[in-house]
């Protein structure tokens, strides 16, 4: 029986319910009873205790530590060749030396290979010959597209990192098979979280150790000239041209012991500038790091395939940890004055990560599982998410908006040769829709007569019909805030926030202490008061500031100290204030009181713990994990006793103590005498305070979360019996009822063809000024680090940070908002003239004047009153249904279609 079972599995034949069911059970029945008993002991208590942790399956020692040298060889060999660890520098200068000049030769060639096998449709290729070459094609692709990855790791050092994040699973499940092949890959997939973790934890560990060994390990200026001279990045003389000495050098010297860079007379200390657009200089330092965030997002997806299947919480809770993860590192790098490089590096790394996972997949599900696999969960998805799909569909539209239309050429370029039937392998248009169930079409064409006439394939054809069956006006919107959100956080937070730290240093530097508290103070308190600031960008300018100003008075560490203190001190004021000021002394007030959500479920859920007697750890998890501004105001709405929930939030001081310190340290880390770094080691500090910050923050959120679901679950009795709002009710029914109105009116149907062009516009805006500063972020923005200043730096001009191609790009981003603006405007008074025309039904939950009419129109029938079928932009008469006082009547006035 074992034998057979073994051959089954081996050549993927169907194997007796028995036997699947044996083989996909929890590893814990598989090992030895007593190992596996003190193993699955230890592995129920990390997963219980620790929420931020992958749920490993519990493995006997031997296996656990065989599987975690396997998942360690690409991890070292990384290491080895890539990082500064190992002989990354020696290799990245040989690459940038010898091997760049050939990548683009190579690119272009398998660019060409490429399309000419898209032309000859090579995707269709079903006979024996055709599928061999199929494979063939695509095994010289991917081998040439690695090679140029890493023939380009000179300019682009991300690269063999993401190459590092796609091989590793390949590795493993060649692993798999020759090591374990009698069990099934999903199996052994799922054994992999354990073991991955592990190593990604030891990676850190190790290269915390050595970066603390020796000073020329740590990250500072030094280090980074040295490694951009040694890995031979080109120095920018183009702005810096006094850099450049007579032998066409940077005009500096790099001393690497001890530690000092010296700089001959006539050679000013702005010249290490030159090497500020060299990325490869940190990525070496930090690629250990990256190396563990990538075992870690892999230990994290094994845990999906596990055998008893995965919790959806477990999927969103890791998607949101990885999330505040990269955050923490893209703040970090930012404030340092590599914040445009890292975010190419992140966003690679991470798409990687997932392309790397689909190997996973393919391993462990067969063809047809994995169709069916994907429809069962897209289907989950739509149940579960459906509403929320429209904001994805935005993220898709701004991220792939160019290439779509690249995408779309190549189908009208492929689509002109299937016509001309020049090639015997290209698919004939006849063909492209002969799988159609369906011969004819909906007026009396067959489908090869409209593939024919058609301009694009029938594939893409299909895909952009499934395009057009958006509600695209709310696609669009939400495509443009996803822009929006980009662009605030590559141009408000990377640049001007670091501009205005700087500026608010220099402008403070001769003031006291004590003035300088009560101005961040007065500022701080006013960020607090408003509902979407959270506390965690204010607590990091206090790092920065105090420290920098204190430091001659009360030190480095007594700063410190004073700067969490004040951090502190502003916290229990602010919510001192909004509960106080706001909370009770505008509880009368409707919109206070609907824009906290007082009739929601989490905030019924949170007046049930917050009501509760005592301080303890649920009350105290949602006054850290909760939401700053509603939950403070809450307690005003309550009328809560101030002292109990000052007392409760004082523990937010574990939150504040890494942000505050990790403004410190980058603050610290920029610091340098002569060339000299003041703290070499500061740079490592302001990372790992970085990433602390987002897991405390993570962490409290969680916990938050936690008891706010056990209450809900437990006490819904008790929640039941809270009275309902009837005010604010009666708000969010009109408010719920406007958004239905709002949809109907914006449905791309209806829609005026100014108003289609001018929501058009605002996204073709959008898109361009995100490519533009992601793509060419040294084009649109000066170096600018924390310690310099807009006098010397920017000539007096602020606005001399921005370069020419940057302002063009704020000024699309500008138009943009505008062009949205315009559109919202449009619709909300479309919206606020029907609801105002119309009575409202029952099922909206309120009716005018108290009464409701059986004749009411529906919104899309008000709709087609007000924006008739076909109607073009001008002025024309049109009925508008009204109903003062309860009564019906009708009147006509003139409204303008296009209010733009």
């Amino acid at each position: 029986m074992q034998g057979s079972h073994q051959v089954n599995d081996r050549h993927g034949g169907n194997r007796s319910q028995p036997t699947a069911a044996r083989e996909d059970e929890s590893v814990s029945s598989v090992f030895s009873d007593d190992d596996d008993m003190t193993t699955s002991v230890i592995m129920r208590v990390v997963n219980k205790v620790v929420i931020v942790f992958p749920k490993v399956e519990p493995l006997p020692w031997d296996t656990f530590f065989k599987i975690s040298l396997i998942c360690a060889i690409p991890a070292a060999v990384y290491i080895l060749l890539f990082t500064r660890m190992g002989f990354g520098l020696s290799v990245f200068q040989f690459v940038a030396g010898h091997m760049e000049q050939y990548a683009y030769y190579l690119a272009a060639a398998l660019t060409g290979f490429i399309f000419s096998l898209y032309m000859l449709d090579f995707s269709y290729w079903e006979t024996k010959c055709g599928k061999i070459m199929r494979r063939i094609s695509w095994g010289i692709f991917v081998l040439g597209c690695m090679v140029v990855i890493l023939f380009l790791s000179g300019e682009y050092p991300y690269g063999p990192i993401c190459l590092f994040a796609v091989l590793t699973p390949m590795w493993l499940v060649l692993m798999k098979h020759l090591f374990y092949d009698r069990k099934s890959t999903r199996v052994y997939v799922s054994w992999l979280s354990g073991p991955l973790f592990f190593v990604s934890l030891l990676t850190v560990l190790l290269w915390l150790i050595w970066t603390f060994l020796r000073d020329e390990n740590e990250w500072n200026e030094v280090t980074r000239l040295e490694a951009a001279e040694e890995t031979g990045c080109e120095p920018n003389f183009e702005e810096y041209p006094d850099c450049q000495n007579s032998e066409g050098d940077v005009c500096f010297e790099v001393v690497p012991t001890p530690p000092d860079v010296i700089f001959p007379e006539g050679c000013d200390e702005e010249c290490v500038k030159v090497y500020d657009q060299c990325l490869n200089t940190f990525i070496l330092w930090v690629g250990p790091l990256l190396v563990s965030l990538a075992l870690f997002f892999l230990s994290f997806f094994c845990t999906f395939l596990r055998t008893e299947g995965t919790n959806e919480k477990d999927i969103i809770n890791f998607g949101k940890l990885w999330i505040f993860l990269l955050f923490a590192m893209w703040v970090t790098a930012s404030l340092a004055g590599m914040g445009s490089g890292v975010t190419a590096a992140l966003l690679a790394l991470t798409l990687a990560s997932f392309a790397g996972t689909f190997v996973f997949l393919a391993a462990s599900f067969s063809r047809p599982d994995q169709k069916e696999q994907a429809k069962a969960v897209w289907r989950r998805v739509k149940a579960k998410y459906g509403d929320h799909l429209d904001t994805a569909r935005g993220l898709a539209i701004v991220v792939t908006l160019p290439l779509a239309l690249i995408y779309v050429g190549l189908s009208f370029i492929n689509q002109c040769v299937r016509r001309t039937r020049i090639f015997r392998c290209s698919r004939s248009p006849e063909r492209s829709t002969a799988d159609d169930d369906s011969d004819q079409g909906g007026d009396g064409r067959s489908h090869s007569d409209d593939a024919k006439m058609d301009w694009i394939t029938d594939r893409t054809r299909q895909q952009v019909n499934t395009v057009k069956s958006w509600d695209r006006s709310k696609v669009y919107t939400y495509a443009i805030y996803w822009g929006a959100a980009f662009m605030v956080l590559s141009v408000i937070v990377a640049q001007l926030t670091v501009l205005f730290l700087s500026w608010l240093i220099e402008k403070t530097s001769t003031m006291s202490l004590g003035a300088v508290t009560g101005i961040l103070v007065g500022v701080g308190l006013v960020m607090f008061l408003l509902p979407p600031v959270p506390g965690v960008p204010i607590y990091l300018t206090l790092g920065i500031v105090i420290v920098a100003i204190g430091k001659d008075t009360l030190g480095y560490i007594g700063s410190m100290a004073y700067a969490a203190a004040v951090s502190l001190a502003l916290k229990l004021l602010a919510c001192t204030l909004q509960q106080k000021l706001i909370g009770e002394n505008l509880s009368h007030y409707v919109s206070v009181r609907q824009f906290v959500g007082i009739n929601s479920n989490l905030i019924r859920s949170m007046r049930l713990v917050l009501a509760d007697p005592g301080i303890g750890i649920a009350k105290v998890s949602i006054l850290i994990g909760g939401p700053d501004w509603p939950t403070s105001v809450l307690c005003g709405l309550m009328n809560l006793d101030l002292i109990p929930i000052l007392v409760g939030t004082l523990p937010v001081i574990f939150l504040i103590l890494p942000t505050m310190l990790t403004g410190s340290f980058t603050y610290m880390a920029s610091l340098n005498e002569h060339g000299t770094p003041l703290f070499p080691w500061a740079g490592v500090a302001a990372t790992i305070f970085a990433a602390l910050t987002a897991i405390v923050q993570f962490g409290s959120m969680i916990i938050a979360a936690f008891f706010l679901e056990q209450t809900a679950s437990l006490r819904q009795d008790d929640i039941n019996a809270i009275p309902i709002d009837a005010e604010v009710k009666e708000a969010d029914d009109k408010a719920e009822y406007g958004k239905k109105v709002y949809t109907d009116v914006t449905q791309w149907a209806v829609v005026p063809k100014l108003a289609k062009f001018t929501i058009t516009l605002s996204l073709v805006c959008m898109v361009s000024c995100c490519y533009m500063v992601q793509l060419f972020p040294s084009e649109c923005f000066e170096d600018y680090e924390l310690t310099d200043t807009i006098s010397g730096q920017l000539d007096g001009n602020w606005t001399n940070l921005f370069k020419p191609l940057g302002r063009i790009a704020v000024l699309l981003f500008v138009i943009s908002c505008a062009l949205l603006w315009c559109f919202t405007s449009w619709a909300k008074r479309k919206s606020v003239l029907i609801v105002k025309g119309t009575t409202v039904s029952p099922e909206h939950g309120m009716a005018d004047g108290g009464e409701t009419l059986a004749s009411e129109p529906t919104p899309a029938e008000a709709i087609e009153t007000i924006i008739p079928s076909g109607a073009t932009e001008g002025r024309r008469s049109v009925t508008v249904v009204s109903t003062p006082r309860g009564e019906k009547s009708k009147s006509t006035e003139e409204v303008p279609l296009v209010a733009i």
